[in-house]
């Protein structure tokens, strides 16, 4: 739609009037941020300077302190003063070069007209109270992505705000200067965001606030379902979108909430350095971050070797498929399954009744109180009492124990050293010397009581392993009505150690099942892992639970939200356990079942996560459309997966994918290593994808040698993303984007089981202009079925 130059000039007259401004703004905050930051130094400086420090008596002593307490509340509130000043600085500073990206002329009902001009950043004349740019997390700018011209609304705290868009404009202010402006009638006009998407890809993720459509704008403000899941198609923006929900939730609860209650559960800490500027962008600190396995690592210690999810994928991938290849990948599917929750549920039931193992406290192998001791001291409390209730009041009786034996212990060493005509000392030295020995002697035994490691979670563990006869037995009980979903909220009766059922605590009840046939190998495989320090990826959740449940869980009330990313790849086990981990939290799942390359280790669809995260409030939202690729490859890609999660192309045109046949492993890299220079000649971005990381170090190596030296390859060490060359397996891509992507070989015998159909996927819809593909003797059965106009054919 056209502007009339006159409308032309009134918008430069007021971005011009605008950065006036913000200018003035930025000058009288520069004094006031100078002035504060040199309070603080000073303070932090002379901060003795004021206190007088008298320890003579205990007056002196409560004046004193209290002094000093004063004095560093004053120097507290002086240091919150500057940061506030010197955050607003730098938000300022983000709306200098780009102030506002949209307007919306909104006519109340019943009221005037006013212009609503949306930025990342709100802007209020602060003499006047004059706003001059509304943050696009307010309420009133929510209609800039909702709605085209016409009837329109907008909720509020005390209800909806109802009345008519009579205007719809959309900006493109580089440096300070008006250099586009259109009305439209859409959402979000197809030309700016067509601009924005044909751009080349960027080392960190891009904030897309200035793009945001109608169902990613539905996804961000939802505030009213504890638990949203997202599934999204390959490049919908579901990691984008996630985070303009953090900066919103930030902004609609800001005083309640910040950046510290807020958790991202990542791919891994690649993807963390990929994203790590899209919150600052929009002027918020960033969440907190880690990985899974970071978690775990934490949480089973330095005793135990932890497997990398992905030295796993390597094994599925690459290892021959014998008899323990299937044991192992039979026992990855059943550990992370319903059923085996619901068989730790139960047996965490039974243990309540009998069968838990303890072990015995001993000086120099010599007992001091013997398992057998400990059983029954277990099994003398209330029946119904909880597990981690009854470990608690051993603990305090442990400790009661062990300072009496330490005691006699002391006593026994002193008459000893009495009756040696040896020893020289005076009676006040021996006694000395007799309760330092006591406590070389226990103090390790009473930090094992504190830590409450006297209980045997390794051996009720592998017992699940060695009992076949318990295993039927689990198997054939109904359970009891104490087993349920860890992490419920508790009732009155559990806080009070009682062993009440909490609320909700039945669904273990909905999961049952039976033993995989490779049971046997199961076992065999686990056990002797376990005994060499080795701890299978597929076992350190169902492991970390039951040691939580027996010895109790550390539990991280003060977080108030968790995101989960590449949701499909976690298994129903681990959300068990991450619900019972956050239970004051909301979660927000991303996720693509399209790219659940994780097999029947993970999710299958989101049916039961409902269940497994504990509550009924709940949204599963979809997103359909991918904006990250051409139409081009979005077509080819949708075809190679057969039936697969619904995918719409966003109108947005380039070159048709290539498929590229190599005569043998040489030619392969020349035609690689000839294509990656062309690419990179064009100032594409290209990644390399190898179904491995050995294919990887391959690949990499041919390209060396071929003189592709400025080529990076990335492992799952690789903490810092970068544009460029990459190569690095699949698996490691997941959520990255790149202009070109270069599938290294996707021939029969890298993408030619079912399991690896969607790993193929996943490597070309990480390609936003161009995707070739190299293969040397048949291509992957997958190709088989994308029509040959969806592609171009070529020799190498």
């Amino acid at each position: 739609m056209s502007i009339e130059p006159k409308d032309w000039t009134i918008e430069r007259e007021r971005l011009k009037e605008v950065a006036g401004q913000i200018g003035k703004q930025l000058e009288g905050l520069e004094d006031i941020v100078r002035d504060r930051r040199e309070t603080v130094v000073s303070g932090r400086r002379n901060f003795w300077d004021d206190i007088t420090v008298n320890v003579e008596n205990e007056d002196e002593e409560i004046e004193t302190a209290a002094s000093i307490t004063q004095q560093a509340n004053v120097q507290r509130q002086q240091e919150i003063a500057y940061r506030h000043a010197f955050q607003t600085l730098r938000r300022l500073e983000k709306l200098q070069g780009s102030p506002y990206f949209g307007r919306i002329d909104f006519t109340e009902r019943g009221g005037a007209s006013e212009a609503v001009y949306v930025g990342i950043q709100s802007l209020t004349d602060e003499e006047s109270g004059e706003i001059y740019i509304y943050d696009w997390r307010a309420p009133i700018s929510g209609m800039f992505y909702d709605y085209p011209p016409g009837p329109a609304e907008y909720e509020t705290p005390v209800g909806p705000v109802q009345g008519e868009l009579t205007l719809k404009r959309q900006y493109v202010i580089r440096h300070g200067e008006l250099r586009q402006m259109f009305d439209t009638g859409l959402p979000i006009g197809d030309d700016v965001l067509r601009e924005m998407l044909g751009q080349s890809a960027d080392d960190k993720m891009k904030s897309i606030v200035t793009t945001i459509q109608k169902e990613q704008n539905e996804i961000i403000r939802t505030d009213r379902h504890r638990i949203l899941i997202v599934q999204g198609a390959a490049g919908s923006g579901k990691t984008s979108v996630a985070l303009q929900r953090v900066a919103y939730l930030l902004y609609k609860y800001r005083n309640v909430m910040s950046s510290e209650n807020i958790l991202l559960f990542s791919p891994n800490r690649l993807f963390n350095d990929y994203i790590s500027t899209v919150l600052p962008e929009l002027g918020e600190a960033n969440m907190r971050q880690t990985t899974f396995q970071d978690y775990l690592a934490y949480t089973l210690g330095f005793e135990w070797k932890l497997e990398n999810p992905y030295e796993r994928m390597e094994l599925v991938l690459g290892s021959e498929e014998n008899e323990v290849w299937r044991a192992r990948t039979a026992g990855m599917a059943y550990k992370a399954s319903t059923d085996f929750f619901g068989l730790i549920r139960r047996y965490l039931t039974l243990l309540k009744q009998e069968g838990m193992l303890f072990k015995t406290l001993s000086i120099r192998d010599k007992p001091v109180i013997p398992a057998e001791r400990l059983v029954e001291r277990f099994y003398g409390f209330e029946p119904r009492m909880s597990i981690e209730y009854r470990i608690e009041k051993m603990r305090r009786w442990l400790l009661d124990e062990l300072e009496e034996k330490e005691e006699a212990y002391a006593k026994a060493v002193y008459r000893k050293m009495y009756a040696n005509p040896r020893y020289l000392g005076t009676e006040p030295e021996m006694k000395a010397e007799s309760r330092r020995k006591a406590r070389r002697a226990f103090t390790p035994l009473v930090e094992m009581a504190d830590r409450l490691e006297f209980a045997d979670a390794l051996g009720l563990y592998k017992r699940l392993f060695t009992d076949r006869g318990l295993i039927q037995r689990l198997l054939a009980e109904e359970p009891g009505a104490e087993a349920g979903v860890a992490g419920a909220p508790a009732s009155a009766g559990e806080s009070a150690g009682s062993g009440a059922p909490a609320e909700g605590e039945r669904e273990a009840a909905k999961f049952g099942g039976s033993l995989p046939p490779e049971w046997e190998g199961i076992c065999r495989y686990t056990l002797e892992a376990l005994e060499r320090g080795e701890m299978p990826y597929e076992d350190a959740t169902p492991y970390v639970y039951l040691q939580a449940e027996v010895e109790g869980m550390q539990k991280y009330r003060e977080m108030r939200h968790v995101l989960i990313d590449e949701a499909q790849d976690y298994s129903p086990f681990q959300y068990a356990y991450i619900r019972a981990l956050f239970p004051k939290a909301g979660f927000t799942l991303l996720g693509d079942l399209n790219q659940g390359i994780q097999g029947e280790a993970g999710l299958q669809g989101y049916e039961g996560i409902r269940e497994l995260l504990g509550g009924d409030e709940a949204k599963t939202v979809r997103l359909f459309k991918s904006y990250r690729s051409t139409r081009q490859i979005v077509d080819f890609t949708k075809a190679l997966l057969g039936e697969g999660q619904p995918v719409e192309a966003f109108s947005r045109d380039g070159e048709l994918p290539r498929l590229i046949r190599a005569q043998d492993e040489s030619a392969l890299a020349d035609a690689v290593a000839a294509d990656v220079r062309s690419l990179r000649a064009e100032g594409a971005s290209v990644a390399v994808l190898c179904h491995t990381a050995e294919e990887s170090e391959q690949a990499f190596a041919a390209l060396q040698k071929r003189g592709e030296t400025d080529a990076v390859l990335i492992t799952r060490e690789t903490e810092t993303f970068v544009t460029g060359t990459v190569v690095l397996p699949v698996y490691l891509a997941k959520g990255l984007e790149f202009d070109a992507v270069v599938v290294y070989e996707a021939g029969s015998l890298r993408y030619g089981r079912e399991r690896e159909r969607k790993l193929l996927y996943t490597a070309c819809t990480r390609a936003l202009h161009r995707l070739h593909l190299y293969y040397t003797a048949e291509p992957s059965p997958f190709l088989a079925g994308v029509p040959e106009s969806l592609f171009e054919r070529q020799e190498a």
